[in-house]
């Protein structure tokens, strides 16, 4: 029997454990599971946390006897629309600023890291989610901003990557990047 050459494709990693391994050591994963992933999928990751995040804020604004629940639901849709739309505008962005400074990332990568970078912002919206219904708790900002903030250190960790390791570039960018979200958040829910 002749000899196989070993696969130079990466493993498929379930999409859960490449998304909870983003809390722990994202470098890593970016380095042997990023590739492996979907772009699409890694755009779901962000879209969802958004999506969370924007109806728990719609939750919170209802309990105030303000819009009701299709305002909360349709928070939740235009916030998965920036989760995947803005998501991927601001690793274009992210992408544009640090290719300057010798980082040879493609912007597909950009793409999936910024988009996986939500994973820890995902997890935070789904347990502010369960919070706000189980417990009536306001959870926006207790959650969702959390998880948001939560999200820059992930991201901190590709724009390095994008920047050649520049690692005061990188912080620049990733609170350029942190400002536009937490700030688009602020404008659309006020």
């Amino acid at each position: 029997m002749a000899a196989t050459a070993p696969s130079t494709l990466p493993a498929r990693i379930p999409l859960w454990r490449t998304t909870l391994s983003m809390f722990t050591n994202p470098q890593a994963v970016f380095q042997s599971q990023l590739t492996a992933v979907p772009a699409p999928l890694c755009l779901l990751v962000s879209g969802l946390a958004f999506a969370l995040f924007y109806l728990q804020t719609g939750l919170d604004l209802g309990k105030r006897d303000l819009p009701g629940i299709a305002h909360a639901l349709d928070l939740g849709a235009l916030g998965f629309a920036v989760g995947t739309l803005g998501v991927g505008l601001l690793a274009v962005g992210g992408w544009v600023l640090a290719r300057p400074f010798g980082g040879s990332q493609p912007l597909g990568w950009a793409v999936r890291a910024f988009g996986l970078a939500y994973s820890p912002a995902l997890l935070y919206a789904l347990l502010g989610l369960c919070a706000n219904l189980l417990l009536g708790w306001n959870t926006s900002l207790a959650f969702g901003v959390t998880g948001v903030l939560w999200a820059l250190g992930p991201m901190l960790v590709a724009i390095r990557e994008m920047a050649g390791q520049r690692t005061g570039v990188a912080v620049f960018i990733a609170t350029i990047c942190g400002a536009f979200t937490l700030a688009g958040w602020a404008l659309i829910v006020r």
